[in-house]
């Protein structure tokens, strides 16, 4: 069993490297905006690039963990598949939450 667990790792370090672009957008979006950490607020546009991380990151140790259970305990092709539609899902989610309400 353990020496199939391949395209959960691959997800995994999917779902990592994910985490990591939306950390490098707040990056970003502190230096645009000239605001320096700790400050979470500032412009809506800021604010909306750092709770769209943030929401994000709390949820993905739950992923993690629904991910790599489901597929050492039910079927690793099937949760893989799920997995990348989630970092899909996630992504979608990240860049409409950046954008401005009167555009989504």
């Amino acid at each position: 069993m353990l020496d199939q667990i391949h395209l959960l790792a691959a997800v995994t370090v999917l779902g990592v490297l994910e985490q990591a672009y939306f950390l490098l957008q707040v990056i970003y979006a502190r230096r645009v905006f000239g605001i320096s950490p700790p400050k979470i607020s500032g412009p809506p546009e800021f604010e909306r690039i750092f709770r769209a991380q943030v929401n994000s990151s709390e949820y993905f140790p739950i992923f993690l963990a629904l991910l790599w259970q489901a597929g050492l305990f039910f079927h690793q092709g099937l949760a893989a598949a799920l997995g990348l539609l989630y970092l899909y899902a996630r992504y979608c989610y990240f860049m409409g939450y950046r954008a401005s309400s009167s555009k989504r």
